[in-house]
């Protein structure tokens, strides 16, 4: 054989691995698609209906809208700085977009974004973690990656709006990959965006490092230690500077755990209801259903699945529900340890076996089918699908609260203040009613998951015999006018 023919096989080859890449990332870059517009069409209709939540995605969209002001992090659903209770330093790059187009749909866009790209970062992790020279390996890659979008644990997350948290786990699984392979600028710049996503991510950067230690790129494992460094770092600016400077007028997410050490009477603690807590039928079931979308290969590396025990502990520990039933966005920082173990899972797989590459592809429909037969997101089997089903209902509230001067303080009913935190002052109905607020009635009301109905109906009654005079009413919504107006 010729040089040159020699030559042509090489580069042949090489076109031939490169086509069969792509063929193979098309499938998680489709299903994040399918993800992405699934995702963002319920949230939408969710918040156009009105059956959106003022906690988080009002508070959000309030302190995003400030910073894009120029107001720093305030919020006026804890009077005061955000700084003080998370550290979220990703809002930063939300608000320059806000500058531009100040609605709460950005918010929905990369929150459904954020969650639908961990398929294709987790399809690269998996790659790179799984043996180069074996056939299945990328066939199993994909049928790991491509249901991420669909788990029941995605669809908690998209169930609670946006959370910075949506974009750490792509984050991260695109760090162990560059780590992995070798990116190191890009690992590095990854770790960071990670931490900016909230100061508990603090987690997901250790258990990479510890990734990198064994299974990094060899300029990069000699540095494992910088990358925990790095973790620790942020965690003690995050919450022993930055929070306790701006602390001073709110909360704190410790305060959940006062009961450990009996400060809280409603719940008093003794080894059996630390037991209970950590045997929550909820937040088990959640577990078993990642483990099992992953067809249970994060049993098969028991020492990485460990990883998972410390976030698990620390949310099934919180005398905060959802939390300790990982709902809602809090099963987010689970899920990075646990798709470690899966793919260390699969490498030791294929350390025991081989089987036909397409066999593989057995694991995605049974993982489909859990998501679908466990989930709450529509069209889940548990999905609530009264929340997704009110007419668009936006430019009815607008018309209403024209007659409410732009930066005047409004207190509203929890669905409607997403569509009015672009002020200073916003709070749901009837947390924090003084005498300066509108208040924004919706007769259609959703009650959002932190409004009491009864005292909600209290102060409904009261809003007459307070001073306040019915500046508007077109049978949906009523406009309040402050107290003595």
């Amino acid at each position: 054989m010729t040089v040159g023919a020699a030559r042509i096989g090489v580069a042949e080859r090489e076109q031939a691995r490169g086509e069969a890449w792509w063929m193979f990332a098309a499938v998680p870059m489709l299903t994040a698609a399918i993800g992405f517009t699934w995702m963002l069409r319920e949230m939408l209709q969710r918040a156009y209906g009105m059956t959106g939540e003022a906690w988080d995605l009002a508070y959000d969209q309030q302190v995003i809208w400030n910073i894009a002001q120029g107001h720093g992090f305030y919020t006026s659903f804890a009077r005061g700085d955000f700084l003080g209770i998370h550290l979220e330093p990703i809002f930063v790059l939300l608000a320059a977009i806000e500058k531009f187009w100040p609605s709460p749909t950005v918010l929905l866009i990369f929150a459904s974004a954020g969650l639908a790209a961990a398929a294709p970062a987790a399809y690269l992790f998996f790659r790179a973690i799984l043996p180069a020279g074996r056939a299945e390996s990328p066939w199993l890659a994909v049928a790991l990656a491509a249901p991420i979008p669909f788990w029941a644990a995605t669809q908690e997350a998209a169930r609670d709006f946006f959370h910075p948290e949506n974009f750490a786990l792509a984050f991260a699984l695109l760090a162990a990959w560059a780590g992995i392979r070798g990116h190191r600028v890009a690992m590095w710049a990854l770790c960071v965006l990670t931490l900016t996503c909230k100061e508990d991510q603090v987690y997901t950067v250790g258990v990479l490092s510890i990734v990198m230690r064994v299974h990094g790129a060899p300029e990069i494992k000699r540095h494992w230690r910088f990358i925990l460094y790095l973790a620790g770092a942020w965690f003690l600016i995050a919450t022993g500077i930055v929070q306790q400077h701006f602390h001073h007028f709110g909360y704190t997410d410790f305060v959940s755990y006062r009961w450990l050490v009996g400060l809280d009477p409603n719940m008093p603690v003794s080894p059996l209801a630390v037991a209970q807590e950590l045997g929550r039928p909820d937040a088990l079931a959640m577990l078993a259903a990642i483990v099992a979308s992953m067809f249970a290969l994060p049993l098969l590396a028991p020492r990485w699945l460990l990883l998972a025990v410390p976030p698990y502990l620390a949310n099934a520990l919180s005398g905060h529900n959802p939390q300790n039933d990982l709902h809602l966005h809090y099963v987010l920082l689970l899920m990075f340890p646990l798709i470690v173990a899966g793919g260390l899972g699969a490498r030791e797989l294929l350390r025991r076996r081989s089987f036909k590459p397409a066999l593989a592809l057995a694991v995605v429909l049974p993982a489909l089918l859990l998501g679908w037969g466990t989930g709450r997101f529509p069209p889940a089997l548990y999905a609530d699908e009264s929340l997704y089903d009110r007419p668009n209902s936006v430019a009815q509230l607008q018309a209403a609260t024209t007659v409410i001067p732009s930066d005047a303080p409004v207190n509203a009913d929890a669905g409607l203040t997403v569509w009015l935190a672009n002020r200073h002052t916003i709070n749901d109905f009837p947390d924090m009613l003084d005498g300066s607020s509108y208040v924004v009635i919706d007769q259609n009301t959703f009650l959002g998951a932190t409004t009491s109905k009864a005292k909600r109906q209290q102060a409904l009654d009261g809003l007459a015999a307070g001073g306040r005079r019915l500046l508007y009413d077109d049978g949906r919504f009523q406009i309040w006018s402050p107290v003595g107006d």
